[in-house]
């Protein structure tokens, strides 16, 4: 019976650290590709039609004609405030640090949660172990709220978005569902590792201050609603 108990335990620890590098390796894609959003600019004809994917570091334009430019960021201010970036003034670099702030915690939480699980076996004392898994699941819970501050409060305003016209309204990117689905993972991971070990009441005081925070950030940043207008060259 202790055998089946200890396997049983182990399993679960293998399951969420496998959850948080499936949602580690989510959020990597995410943060290197250009479709947190994507705009088509219907003109009079398919040839001058042209689709723009935003990203967090740069855009790409899609022309009719099936060429694809990209382009980087204006970065001569690379590390201003938001509001003080001219080219980007609605959140761009909270986002940037965010996410990259959640890949950081992601990979060290992978790297705890294997040093302190029971199948690796590399920490003998059963305390210890039980404290490097705690450390594991708020790592990961940390970098799972890191990633649905970004992409929720990005998505709210294209959701809400009526005063554009229906030829140039944002859609959703695809980065964005990847997003939800990554801090989902990480989230599910961590509270289920945290649960395990009986932290449980733990978690939900923090929790109380998460949702604190995700309120001043939101009364903070959902003004700012709209990406930058990308200026093309021509092909």
């Amino acid at each position: 019976m202790g055998m089946d108990i200890v396997l049983t335990v182990a399993m679960v620890e293998v399951v969420c650290v496998a959850l948080g590098v499936i949602g580690l390796i989510l959020t990597i894609v995410i943060c290197a590709l250009p479709t947190w959003s994507v705009t088509t600019i219907i003109a009079g004809n398919v040839a001058t039609t042209e689709v723009v994917w935003y990203g967090l570091w740069m855009y790409c334009v899609t022309q009719g004609t099936g060429q694809t430019q990209c382009e980087v960021y204006n970065s001569v201010c690379l590390w201003c405030g938001s509001l003080l970036w001219d080219s980007w003034k609605y959140g761009l670099q909270p986002a940037r640090a965010m996410i990259l702030t959640a890949i950081i915690l992601g990979v060290l939480g992978v790297m705890v949660s294997m040093v302190g699980a029971k199948c690796t076996n590399w920490i003998k004392d059963k305390t210890s172990q039980a404290k490097m898994i705690i450390i594991a699941g708020i790592l990961f819970i940390l970098a799972g709220i890191l990633i649905l501050i970004p992409v929720s409060l990005v998505a709210i305003p294209i959701i809400n978005d009526s005063s554009t016209r229906i030829e140039e309204k944002p859609e959703l990117g695809n980065s964005l569902y990847l997003g939800w689905v990554a801090a989902s993972l990480l989230l599910i991971g961590g509270v289920t590792l945290c649960i395990k070990e009986g932290v449980f009441g733990w978690i939900m005081g923090i929790f109380g201050w998460i949702v604190s925070l995700v309120l001043c950030v939101i009364s903070v940043w959902f003004p700012y609603n709209h990406y930058p207008e990308p200026q093309y060259r021509n092909i």
